[in-house]
């Protein structure tokens, strides 16, 4: 499941002309405030690492920022970029020790608990990210996105009901957001709460017809509930965005077993094994050989 917004602001941030970044991300609340005055050298290495945040080249940002720091140790916004830019290279421990001066200095700086959150959700630290989200939610209980992934972390953590909270949350504020949905129906799933898996996920392919795994997926859960015409139909959907999909196929053999369709079934499960032997899935491929000579033995 992807970096979500971490990287977009990031990206966004980083690449504009160092005097509009302020203007954009004061608009957008991912800005903190000015606490002190800079001086001129801070200033100077400051808009030197937002110039190289342009070209993409974060280390040398990363370096340009620390000099400013390492001459205004309170330069707030200096300490924000250079979060953003370890971020942006995969270094979420630095960016979380950068919000932490944030905060530390300019407690009320906006968004910062979000982007902290942000940080440590990458380092799998779920429960201090949701403590992050929590207190963001507290300030700014109008920003979607961090129910959004206070609902993720409480998923990793199955907490699957809470989790569900924060997705139905979110889509109070956006009704057509498709990962809320998704995320949601996983959650369902778990809980065995396989109809309003279907639901989530048939919300999900309204929005987006061509999300494959959402198709996947609510075939699994119609195979469960034994409607198998349901589950080929969906397969079928899966293949035709993905034909390399050797589960799918697999499955979508199973399926046709139940639908008497037998021709059809060996058909996929050969398919499958061929597909699994293509992929070096030599595991896969020995088990769908034995499943197959089974299915042919009882034809």
């Amino acid at each position: 499941m992807r970096k979500i917004l971490i990287l977009l602001v990031i990206t966004l941030i980083l690449i504009m002309p160092e005097y509009k970044v302020f203007a954009y991300a004061v608009q957008n609340g991912y800005t903190p405030i000015k606490t002190v005055d800079n001086s001129n050298d801070s200033l100077v290495y400051f808009q030197s690492g937002i110039s190289k945040g342009k070209i993409n080249d974060f280390t040398g940002a990363i370096a340009d920022f620390s000099k400013a720091v390492s001459t205004n140790e309170n330069f707030v916004q200096a300490y924000w970029a250079r979060g953003l830019a370890k971020a942006k290279i995969d270094d979420f421990s630095g960016a979380v020790e950068d919000f932490t001066r944030v905060i530390e200095i300019a407690p009320n700086t906006k968004n910062v608990y979000f982007m902290r959150g942000l940080s440590r959700k990458e380092m799998k630290d779920f429960n201090g990210a949701i403590q992050d989200l929590n207190n963001e939610i507290s300030l700014n209980p109008n920003n979607k996105d961090a129910y959004l992934n206070r609902g993720l972390c409480k998923k990793e953590l199955e907490q699957y009901e809470s989790a569900i909270e924060d997705f139905n949350r979110t889509l109070c504020f956006d009704y057509k957001d498709i990962e809320a949905y998704y995320q949601k129906a996983g959650c369902e799933w778990k809980l065995d709460n396989l109809e309003a898996a279907v639901k989530d996920y048939t919300n999900v392919i309204a929005l987006n017809p061509d999300y494959a795994n959402a198709y996947f997926n609510r075939a699994c859960i119609k195979w469960n509930l034994s409607d198998y015409d349901g589950a080929v139909a969906d397969f079928t959907k899966t293949i035709g965005l993905n034909k390399q999909d050797t589960d799918a196929y697999f499955l979508r053999g199973l399926s046709y077993l139940f639908t008497n369709d037998y021709k059809l079934a060996i058909n996929d499960l050969e398919y499958a094994r061929n597909l699994s032997l293509s992929n070096e899935n030599y595991e896969m491929y020995e088990g769908i050989m034995e499943f197959i000579k089974v299915v042919k033995k009882n034809d």
